[in-house]
Order: structure tokens, then C-alpha cells, then sequence
């Protein structure tokens, strides 16, 4: 049995610090944080967060660990392979930091659930990898004015930036209806285990100084960050008056994957199926009617199963990711054939149930 550990013990060196001290200790550990997408940048940055102090965190994310996500993801091993990513960070988090109120949500988050999601948190960090989902928290940020902490990494390069609407430009500002290219993901360009690190204890560090009022250089600045050189360069940020989702006149496009969608992943032939209604599955019992099927996990969360060419991963809500798509529409397809084989739908209900097409 290992010693007991005591929070302010833990953190007796960080208390030290000029800025800090005991009451800023305490100030963090009422602190409440969600962090949105937990790959490498949202991974650890929950981490720092943890270790900075603060007293909760919500985890969400939609997917679950892949054999190609090990070499960046803090706080989990090959054990974890096809655990959800949020309950296995989260897991670990709560072991190594026993005082730790942390909440972990396995989920996409979109229009239809962000009031619920994000509710009650005093700031969000964006560990996501898509913009499509950063519009919904950039939205959600402008409507209640809980700020949004912007970060992204690809290959050798990072970005961070603190959107804190009224009072300063957002994302839209800056990257007007921008919708992520299949050219610049991870999987196409790679990233390193040091460049998501790396942003991710920049932003941990700004979201204390946020919490504890400091001031932030990336309130006003975006950092743009190159491990190659390395470089650092922070672009003046101002907000648009035209601004079609801060402007005085709103305009934009929604962008948030809501029920009935399909969308492509940051992953080798991978698709997102939101259900157009929701439900209540019992996985356990779904995964005894495989056969002959290769069960690769089953939790109360999540069942993982090969299906002839696919590795299907069925959430307890209805929401499947499939992995061995080739488009939006091939998903649907594929995503109706895997639901009848296991039961969950039949043709007559599959037009209530799965996303239509275009």
C-alpha cells in the first residue's frame, strides 16, 4: 500500500510560486474546467490541469483509444486499446490525484447537447481535432460568455489562443467558416508526442493564470508555436465587426454535428454516425448476439467488434464509429447493415433511427 497523500503536500512547490501561493492553491481547487476532445493536445492538458490544482475537471470525448494514439496520449497504455479515451484518462487522473473531482463523458459534442455538457464550467479547452465541433464551442462561448481556450497541433506545429467574447475577437473572427481538410490531419501529416505536449502545458498554464486573474498574452494574441525551429510568433488578434458569429449582426452557419449526421474522422477511413433518436442499449446483452464476431471490448459504454472488414465501436446511446468507410455516404450504408446484424434495427425502423442521407 502506497503512502497517503496529502493535496497540500502535493502541491507544497507550486504554492511556492509568485503568483500562486495558498489562497491561488485554493482558488484552483474550486475551479471547475471542462475540456473538450482528449487526444493528444486534450489529454495533456487535463493532465497539467490536474496537476496545477484544479479541483474539476469534465473530460469529453467521442472516440476510444487506437494502437495509433498511444505515442501521444497521456495517461494511458496498450491496456486501454478500445476503451473510451475520456473514462480511461480520467481513470488515471483519479488514481494518481485521489482529491480530483473529475467527470468523464463519452460523447460528441454538438448543438443538440453543449448547454448540457458544458454547463456549470467556468472555462472550456478545446482538445479537439476538428473545426466543424470548435464552431459549436466558439457559438456556446458567445452565448453564455464562458471562455474558450483555442488550441491545435499537426505535425511540428501548435496553436493557442483565448477567446474571452464580448470583450475580444473568436474564433470565427479568425478562421471564418473554416471546415477541416482531409489533406491536414493527423493522419496525413502525422504529429509529435512533443508538439501536443507542448501545447497542451501552454494551455493548462493559461487557463490557471484565467482562473486566477492574471493576465494573458493569448487574450490578445494567437501563439503560433513550430518545434522545428522552434519559433514562437504571436499574431495580433482584433475582433471583426462583421463578425458573422460575434458581429452585430449574427449570420453564421452552424456547424456542430447534431442527430442524423455523418462525419469523417481524423482516423484512416473513419466515420462518426450521430442516430436520429437516441436510446438506451445494453451492450452486454448486444454482445452476445455476435457469434462468431470478435468482441474486442465491452463496457457499459462501449462494445468494439470486427465486422468482416469494419471495427465497429457501438456506444450506449446508438452513436457508432466505424472504421473501414470510405465516405460519408458508404457510412450510412455500413452503419445500417452493422444495426441489423446486432438486432438494434430493422428496415422498417431504420429511416427513424439512422441519419437520412444528403
Amino acid at each position: 500500500m502506497g503512502p497517503v497523500l496529502e493535496w497540500r503536500a502535493y502541491f507544497l512547490r507550486q504554492a511556492s510560486v509568485q503568483g500562486i501561493g495558498t489562497e491561488g492553491l485554493e482558488k484552483l481547487r474550486n475551479a471547475r474546467v471542462a475540456v473538450v476532445g482528449c487526444g493528444g493536445v486534450g489529454s495533456a492538458a487535463a493532465d497539467y490541469l490536474a496537476r496545477s490544482g484544479i479541483g474539476y475537471l469534465r473530460l469529453i470525448d467521442q472516440d476510444i483509444v487506437d494502437l495509433s494514439n498511444l505515442h501521444r496520449l497521456h495517461g494511458t497504455n496498450a491496456s486501454d486499446i478500445y476503451q473510451p479515451k475520456a473514462e480511461v484518462i480520467a481513470n488515471a487522473l483519479s488514481r494518481n490525484m485521489p482529491w480530483l473531482k473529475v467527470e468523464a463523458i463519452v460523447d460528441t459534442a454538438r448543438e443538440a447537447n453543449v448547454e448540457e455538457l458544458l454547463g456549470s464550467v467556468e472555462l472550456i479547452v478545446d482538445g479537439l481535432d476538428n473545426f466543424r465541433t470548435r464552431y459549436v464551442l466558439n457559438n456556446y462561448s458567445i452565448r453564455t460568455r464562458v471562455p474558450y481556450l483555442f488550441t491545435s497541433a499537426i505535425a511540428n506545429q501548435g496553436h493557442a489562443a483565448l477567446f474571452q467574447p464580448p470583450n475580444s475577437a473568436c474564433l470565427e473572427c479568425i478562421f471564418p467558416s473554416l471546415v477541416s481538410s482531409p489533406n491536414e490531419s493527423c493522419e496525413s501529416l502525422g504529429v509529435t508526442s512533443s508538439v501536443v505536449a507542448t501545447i497542451g502545458a501552454i494551455a493548462a498554464n493559461e487557463a490557471v493564470k484565467f482562473l486566477l486573474g492574471q493576465t494573458s498574452r493569448l487574450a490578445s494574441s494567437l501563439l503560433t508555436l513550430d518545434l522545428a525551429g522552434p519559433d514562437f510568433v504571436f499574431s495580433k488578434l482584433s475582433k471583426r465587426p462583421d463578425c458573422r458569429e460575434c458581429g452585430a449582426t449574427p449570420t453564421a452557419k452552424h456547424w456542430g454535428s447534431d442527430q442524423g449526421e455523418v462525419s469523417i474522422l481524423c482516423g484512416e477511413n473513419t466515420a462518426n454516425i450521430i442516430p436520429r433518436k437516441m436510446q438506451k442499449l445494453d451492450l452486454e446483452r448486444i454482445s452476445l448476439r455476435l457469434g462468431a464476431r470478435e468482441v474486442l471490448a465491452c463496457s457499459a459504454s462501449v462494445l468494439v467488434y470486427r465486422d468482416s472488414n469494419l471495427v465497429v465501436s457501438l456506444f450506449r446511446n446508438g452513436r457508432l464509429i466505424i472504421q473501414g468507410v470510405t465516405s460519408e455516404d458508404d457510412a450510412r450504408v455500413k452503419s445500417s447493415q452493422v444495426l441489423e446484424r446486432v438486432g438494434i434495427v430493422t428496415a422498417a425502423t431504420q429511416e427513424i433511427v439512422l441519419p437520412k442521407g444528403p
